[in-house]
């Protein structure tokens, strides 16, 4: 009873100071919770933010088209996007933990190695761009890529890796090959329509040539019987030591020539093909050759024949063949003037379907501006006098008679090649 008196009798403003210490405390309390209610949505907020980040950054690593690799300080892998792994054929767990170098094909390990070349570009410049290499996965397959590196640097400015960007260039490859090979057959297909435009501009003008060779031929040749035939009787009843029948005997040969010169005119000129049959053009150019061998044209001159075992079957007519042949080289050995070499070689040439014929000098070669015309009537490389320039169109014609064709090339200094190319018999070609 009296601590009951005691406190009825405590004075009025001790009990309100009380009140109020506790109605602060109780104000920071909630102002306390509500902080840490704002702290926590904000922490859930940035949370999720990093969550989210987290995923948008697995995402892109997860679905790049080119394969990811990071390694730490020590070369080993610690991690390796899907495209990696389908790049290599390796699961996750083949290829996590192992050092970058074992996936690098034998020969490119040296250039990955720490303390290489490449690494020291990446140490002193930060990164390197566009290194073609080789990559070795399951099986031992390799596969090229172009490889970008770059370091991986912590926010202390300790290095904690490097990461890898490999790029797969099989298909960058193979559609470079392509087109290579595409260029290649269109410059070949173009080389064989200049040729083949060549060949009928050539084919023309020696057909018009041919026309006039032969009217010319025809006209010319009449009168020229009759100054032989007229020149021959006054021979005849002429004194031999009379300076006429010096004379006369000058008109037959310069006459002759002309006749020679005309009948070279008329085998040019002539459009008709006679009867074709089977023949071996080996035997054609050994016959050739060996009639050749004893003219005194041939003398000093070393000769050399390189024929197959087997024989060349081509549709045509043997003396026509012969006498192309024999145009080409005695040209040759005109060129060689009994000093030099020939070499005559036969061959087949499967791809082409054809029989091929070379006929190679080493003498003073052609001018540039004589190759072209080579093969027109009258154009000679040889001294006045020394040539009809008649040889070698009517060797043009004779391979066109026979479906061939026939090509020179030639340098100042080093000589000249004729090469005559007929079809093989289509048996042959069709390899029965």
């Amino acid at each position: 009873m009296p601590r009951s008196n005691a406190a009825a009798k405590r004075p009025p403003c001790e009990f309100d100071l009380n009140e109020n210490l506790w109605v602060e405390m109780i104000r920071s309390m909630e102002g306390l919770y509500a902080d840490l209610a704002t702290a926590q949505t904000e922490m859930e907020r940035r949370a999720e933010q990093l969550q989210a980040s987290h995923n948008f950054v697995e995402g892109v690593i997860r679905n790049m088209v080119n394969a990811l690799v990071v390694v730490d300080p020590e070369g080993h892998v610690t991690l390796a996007n899907e495209s990696c792994r389908r790049l290599l054929g390796l699961s996750e767990a083949e290829i996590v933990g192992r050092p970058l170098e074992s996936f690098f094909a034998p020969e490119c390990v040296s250039a990955v190695h720490p303390g290489s070349v490449l690494w020291r570009k990446l140490l002193s410049g930060g990164a390197v761009r566009d290194v073609e290499t080789q990559l070795t996965g399951a099986n031992g397959l390799s596969v090229p890529v172009s490889l970008n590196a770059s370091l991986l640097g912590a926010a202390g400015g300790e290095i904690e890796g490097v990461v890898l960007v490999a790029t797969d260039l099989r298909e960058t490859k193979r559609l470079l090959e392509n087109a290579r090979r595409e260029a290649t057959e269109l410059e070949r297909a173009y080389r064989e329509l200049k040729s083949l435009q060549a060949r009928l501009i050539q084919s023309e003008k020696m057909s018009s040539l041919g026309r006039m060779a032969a009217s010319v031929a025809h006209e010319i040749n009449n009168p020229l019987g009759g100054i032989l035939v007229y020149s021959h009787l006054l021979l005849e009843e002429a004194p031999d030591d009379s300076p006429g029948a010096g004379m006369l005997r000058k008109i037959v040969r310069e006459t002759t020539r002309c006749k020679e010169i005309v009948r070279g005119l008329l085998g040019f000129a002539r459009q008709q093909q006679g009867e074709h049959h089977a023949l071996d053009l080996v035997q054609v150019v050994a016959a050739t050759v060996d009639g050749l061998g004893v003219q005194p044209l041939f003398r000093g001159i070393e000769r050399r024949v390189e024929l197959p075992c087997y024989a060349l079957p081509v549709e045509g007519e043997e003396g026509p063949l012969q006498q192309a042949l024999t145009n080409i080289l005695v040209n040759a050995a005109e060129a060689l003037a009994g000093k030099g070499r020939i070499d005559v070689r036969a061959w087949k040439d499967v791809e082409a379907g054809t029989a091929v014929v070379s006929v190679a000098d080493d003498g003073p070669g052609i001018p540039p501006e004589g190759v072209d015309q080579i093969f027109e009537p009258f154009f000679t490389t040889k001294e006045i006098g020394h040539g009809t320039g008649l040889g070698l169109a009517v060797t043009y014609g004779i391979v066109r008679q026979h479906a061939g064709s026939i090509e020179v090339r030639s340098r100042p200094g080093e000589g000249a090649t004729f090469t005559l190319s007929l079809p093989l018999r289509r048996a042959e070609r069709s390899g029965r």
